[in-house]
């Protein structure tokens, strides 16, 4: 028996902070996986290191605590029967689940219908005020490309002036170490939250392929790290490193902010999305992309290579930093030399 339900879509760390509001110091708490074991020493008693002596009446719990990474950590059975398999051996006071795919909620909704409690992490939004905040930040962190730093504000006041839930989507393209990384990573945290940040560069086997559009709910998905992260903005990095293949995927999500897949339906309305590529032209994206995807980006950046005097700044912060780190004798020895020159 469950006597109350809570879901949370959103971040581990937003979980955590409502799990340290809510759950009492002297609580009886208890992993989800832990529960697991009991289950499975009514299965496989042999196997389980839990005797079942232990089983022969329901264990009582104030509380049970699901994270994201757990539902990863059982077969398929446990996905698709999740109401009968925690209650089995337990009456539990509030189940607390993170990210919960699909058919897990449809096992809960089958039986406690309207009484599960959902709770969602709340993102920092594009205002006129936070635009002015990500300029200043922008012209703090980013070396050079004033530009730039413009375009991203023009192409992000949309979402302030429009009356759209389509979330921004800038193409930032130019040579490598020029500062596009770095801008995403100071939107970020402007907005607060750590960057979602995914590498396209890595996806080229089958396995990147249902890594994307979901596959099997033990896998990690990209689904799975957009309902966990903990900003509107995601990073897409060399997004022309895949194939057209892949595209197919962020046609609905650039339109209209929805992701979907087997475990997850996500969404993603007022969300920015970062993607970057080397590109040298916009003619160039235009091609490699297709009319198709090209078409679903808000604007394109193009980042310049950075002059002599921004790079003399960006390794003299470096020097400097490393410097920090190290012990002082390490430190006098490396200031005796000719290093930074």
């Amino acid at each position: 028996m469950i006597d109350n339900i809570v879901i949370c879509y959103g971040s581990k760390k937003d979980f955590e902070n409502l799990l340290a509001e809510r759950i009492g110091e002297d609580d009886n708490t208890i992993p989800f996986m832990q529960l697991i074991q009991h289950y499975n020493a009514r299965l496989r008693p042999n196997e389980s290191g839990v005797r079942e002596s232990q089983l022969a009446n329901p264990i009582e719990v104030d509380n049970c605590i699901v994270r994201t990474e757990d539902y990863g950590s059982v077969f398929e059975h446990v996905i698709s029967n999740f109401v009968n398999i925690v209650c089995l051996n337990h009456d539990v006071g509030t189940l607390y689940m993170n990210n919960p795919p699909k058919r897990v909620v449809g096992s809960l909704s089958s039986v406690y219908h309207d009484e599960i409690e959902y709770i969602y992490s709340e993102y920092g939004e594009i205002t006129r005020s936070s635009l002015q905040r990500i300029y200043e930040n922008l012209n703090k962190n980013i070396l050079g490309q004033n530009d730039c730093k413009k375009d991203i504000v023009s192409g992000l006041y949309r979402l302030t002036a429009e009356s759209t839930e389509r979330p921004a989507v800038l193409m930032l393209y130019g040579p490598s170490g020029v500062g596009k990384t770095e801008t995403a990573k100071c939107l970020s945290e402007t907005l607060g939250g750590g960057l979602l940040r995914v590498q396209f560069s890595m996806m080229q086997t089958m396995e990147a392929y249902n890594y994307v559009f979901g596959a099997e709910h033990s896998k990690g998905s990209f689904a799975r790290d957009l309902i966990s992260r903990e900003s509107n903005v995601i990073l897409i990095d060399e997004f022309d490193k895949v194939s057209q293949n892949f595209y197919n995927a962020f046609y609905e999500l650039f339109d209209e902010g929805r992701f979907v897949d087997g475990n997850y339906e996500i969404d993603l309305r007022q969300a920015v999305f970062i993607c970057t590529c080397n590109f040298s032209s916009e003619d160039e994206i235009k091609k490699t992309l297709g009319p198709a995807m090209y078409s679903r980006i808000g604007c394109c950046i193009e980042y310049k290579e950075i002059g002599l005097a921004e790079k003399h700044i960006i390794i003299d912060k470096w020097y400097t930093s490393v410097l920090s780190r190290i012990k002082t004798n390490e430190k006098e020895a490396i200031e005796k030399t000719d290093m930074l020159n």
